[in-house]
């Protein structure tokens, strides 16, 4: 079942609002990169922080939003200045600390995951633009991989239909949606490779459907969170998407994926060349 006309284009239109103010931004901090980028992704990590504390601790909201936030800062700034390892230290100290508030150990886990899950994407995300020389290039990569994934999972769910993935997880994903997103992130690999001359298509093209799918799975994961604390929307500060985590959470996901490729193996950076802010 798709959705009826005049309600999905209103939705597709808020959607488009949104999108016309977010990815300038988006693009913008990431192309200046240095304060820029990190002013961007502490101002992302305040938003996500707070929709953490209020999806997971409502009564406590004021205390889990500093513990999770001063982690998030603090990596993304150790993260700027090439020390990740130092702010992902920080992050975990400040994850623990503020589970030893908790009375329980489920509480302790999702309170300690939820600072993780907010602050580490940041300090990835800040450390694979750093990438000399090619930092730009892979950041502009994640951009193309997930936006045209996101964009094409909800236009097929929403034209195509069909059988949902997991109906109780989220009634509005569907498994015609997730085969849209993947095949336009593998398109968008495939045209970005062509535009930096880099090559073999097909292992660009591959990539791309696994970020996509990396990152249509974290779509996912972030539908569970919210099943589990009972809340539709993270927030609604961002129109037609909810809040921050609800709009970048696939993002964050193939963040993570990329960074966990790059330690494994740095010599794919020589892939992305040198772009020119």
């Amino acid at each position: 079942m798709t959705k009826t006309k005049g309600p999905f284009l209103r939705d597709l239109g808020v959607r488009a609002a949104s999108a016309a103010v977010l990815i300038p931004f988006g693009v913008g901090a990431a192309w200046l990169g240095g304060p820029w980028l990190a002013g961007a992704c502490g101002a992302a990590a305040v938003a996500m922080s707070y929709e953490w504390a209020r999806m997971s601790e409502p009564k406590a909201v004021n205390a889990a939003f500093a513990f999770a936030l001063a982690g998030s800062l603090g990596a993304i700034m150790l993260a700027s200045w090439g020390r990740l390892g130092w702010g992902m230290g920080w992050l975990a100290a400040c994850a623990a600390a503020s589970a030893l508030r908790r009375r329980s150990l489920i509480g302790a886990a999702e309170t300690a995951g939820g600072a993780v899950y907010v602050g580490a994407p940041c300090a990835v995300f800040m450390t694979l633009r750093g990438v000399e020389p090619g930092g730009l290039a892979l950041i502009l990569f994640l951009f193309a991989v997930i936006w045209m994934a996101d964009s094409f999972a909800y236009l097929g769910g929403a034209t195509i239909g069909g059988p949902r993935v997991h109906a109780a997880l989220s009634p509005q994903k569907t498994w015609s949606g997730l085969i849209c997103g993947a095949a336009a992130g593998a398109a968008a690999a495939a045209a970005f490779a062509a535009w930096i001359g880099a090559g073999p298509l097909w292992a660009w093209t591959a990539a791309g459907a696994g970020l996509a799918a990396i990152g249509l799975g974290g779509d996912l994961f972030e539908s569970l969170l919210k099943r589990r604390f009972g809340v539709k929307d993270a927030s609604q500060f961002i129109p037609g998407h909810g809040g921050v985590l609800d709009r970048i959470d696939g993002l964050m996901a193939a963040t993570l994926a990329m960074g966990l490729v790059f330690a494994a193996d740095p010599s794919l950076a020589a892939q992305f060349p040198g772009l020119s802010p």
